[in-house]
């Protein structure tokens, strides 16, 4: 039996309800390519079109009608299971530290969820570097970290192993990835990207020079995109217009997404903890 991830659902039921690819993107905060890709993933899973389209409508086909009375009540239920183990609103401040790449993918519509079933709560999200998270952590300034470790590091509780990939922006970047000197788009320092990245091109003798570094990940973006230099990312938080550089470049292995937080926790926090876990884990 194919699982149907919720993730999936969750955009197929969007663009149902909108009957658009654009203002379903709206509807569950994510990109309109990504809520394309979403669509497609669930289509592939089914062997069956879910919609009808032309160049003014997106309609529902017969297939995409039958799963629609489906999504709706998988995802109620899901929904109402949460609640009930939720409990009541709560309230209180929570202070969460994000990884960018996090922050601004994948866990915007799990954010926008949880503050609409509490709106008492108050949510201060600091968004950094993953080493300066951890160290922030340490110092007491965040009740929970979501961030990203090297394999090999303790920090946290492991959500997601992912491998890190080269990128750069497709057919604007011919031939970049064999210059004799790599340009970089790098993080600053303590970047965990940043560590592995250098640490694999000096072992393998791979001449490279830091053609940008920047904190932001959309000024990285757009080095790359403008041919600037590659850089690297997780493949299901890769920002987009960026693409695998298939080009012969050193492994870069692969990279932990984690959770980690101090052992007492806020009735509040924990339970944004688990609601981001799940998010982490069914995307």
């Amino acid at each position: 039996m194919r699982p149907l991830p919720p993730e999936l659902l969750r955009s197929f039921v969007a663009v149902a309800q909108a009957g658009s690819f654009t203002e379903a993107s709206e509807r569950v905060h994510l990109s309109q390519s990504t809520v394309s890709q979403h669509v497609k993933r669930l289509e592939d899973l089914l062997g069956q079109p879910l919609f009808e389209r032309d160049t003014r409508n997106v309609r529902l086909s017969r297939h995409g009608e039958s799963l629609h009375h489906y999504a709706v009540r998988i995802l109620g239920l899901m929904e109402e299971a949460v609640a009930s183990m939720c409990g009541p609103p709560l309230s209180g401040a929570v202070r969460l530290g994000l990884s960018e790449d996090l922050a601004t993918t994948l866990l915007s519509s799990a954010l926008d969820a949880f503050l609409q079933r509490n709106p008492d709560v108050e949510l201060q999200i600091a968004i950094g570097m993953s080493g300066n998270l951890f160290r922030e952590l340490d110092e007491g300034r965040h009740d929970l970290v979501f961030a990203k470790r090297l394999s090999g590091s303790q920090r946290g509780r492991v959500l997601r192993t992912e491998p890190l990939c080269w990128c750069c922006a497709g057919t604007r970047s011919p031939g970049i990835g064999g210059r004799a000197v790599l340009p970089l788009a790098l993080h600053p320092e303590p970047s965990v990207s940043r560590t592995r990245i250098l640490e694999v091109l000096k072992a393998a003798n791979r001449p490279y020079r830091v053609a940008v570094v920047s904190g932001s990940i959309a000024v990285l973006r757009a080095a790359v995109i403008a041919g600037l230099g590659v850089s690297a990312f997780a493949g299901y938080v890769m920002p987009e217009g960026l693409v695998r550089l298939e080009e012969s470049l050193p492994e870069l292995g692969e990279v932990e997404y984690v959770v980690d937080r101090p052992p007492a926790l806020s009735k509040a926090a924990l339970a944004l903890e688990a609601v981001l876990i799940a998010s982490v884990k069914d995307y």
